[in-house]
């Protein structure tokens, strides 16, 4: 069994009071603890440390070799704790987060924003995706945060950094626009632009249409593109209509590019999440940013 670092506490003091009793004292512990300790040193290094006398103990040449590094070995190790316990209040480097569109580009930004006004030696480096290549990401160490639409499973350290509706778009001269209104069977009937497999805003359709007795194959899917703004794009251009994030809808239909359409049988609203990796590079920086987050 390897030392642990209370025997070379305990051997440092041994050495210097030359007594495993006064050591014992000194330490708060019993004299066989401080024998127990001394041994399992001897033992780690396959030599004799101390020469019993009838006045206590002395150092042996071994002995003394290890007494010269034990004291720096134990002074590394609280100058370590020290620099350690410094990083944790005032973080550095960089933390690596994967997001899905929605969280990573309207809700991540204002968050990190607040954070480093407080944290200035913390960088963001930030890659969109879809969610399930986030959830990708995680696993593989790629990143230390993943910001995604919906969780994969559970087995993962998780907090909700918000709430988000998912809306009907169509062009502003469309049938549905006029109208103001529209019903689930007049999605169906319509080209669609869907998102790319393994997003979240998709899988959140999904499984509404699933709970109406759909499937995404009752979609008369004209294009699939990767991004709410591609979508946004290809709506405003008359290609058909989407189910997309409420927050960059209304950006959109301000701009005049979208009209957002009710749909009186369809309501959709999901959680979006951060998922901490298991394994951070930077744990320091990952755990401030962490609690900044859940304390919001």
């Amino acid at each position: 069994m390897d030392p642990k670092i209370s025997y070379f506490q305990t051997f440092i003091v041994a050495s210097k009071t030359k007594s495993f009793s006064k050591a014992a004292k000194r330490l708060g512990i019993t004299q066989g603890t401080v024998s127990n300790h001394i041994s399992a040193l001897e033992k780690f290094f396959d030599a004799q440390l101390f020469l019993r006398t009838p006045e206590g103990v002395d150092l042996t040449p071994e002995g003394k070799i290890l007494y010269e590094r034990a004291e720096k070995i134990l002074d590394l190790l609280n100058e370590s704790k020290m620099l350690m316990r410094a990083i944790h209040e005032n973080p550095e480097g960089i933390i690596r987060i994967y997001a899905s569109t929605t969280p990573g580009e309207h809700i991540l930004p204002s968050i990190i924003k607040e954070y480093k006004n407080s944290y200035k030696n913390v960088d963001f480096e930030m890659t969109i995706s879809d969610s399930e290549k986030c959830f990708k990401a995680l696993d593989e160490g790629l990143a230390d945060i993943a910001a995604v639409g919906y969780l994969k499973n559970k087995n993962y350290e998780y907090t909700i950094i918000g709430k988000d509706r998912l809306v009907l778009i169509v062009p502003p001269n469309h049938p549905l626009a006029k109208k103001g209104v529209a019903k689930l069977e007049d999605i169906l009937k319509e080209d669609y632009i869907d998102r790319e497999v393994g997003s979240g805003t998709r899988e959140a359709f999904i499984k509404a249409l699933n709970e109406k007795g759909y499937s995404i194959m009752d979609l008369n899917v004209v294009m699939r593109v990767g991004s709410h703004s591609a979508v946004i794009t290809a709506v405003s251009e008359g290609y058909g209509v989407s189910i997309v994030s409420e927050i960059p809808a209304k950006k959109a239909e301000d701009a005049g590019l979208v009209k957002i359409v009710p749909v009186e049988d369809l309501d959709i609203v999901r959680y979006l999440y951060l998922v901490k990796s298991r394994r951070p590079k930077n744990p320091s920086a990952v755990k401030s940013f962490w609690e900044f987050v859940t304390n919001i």
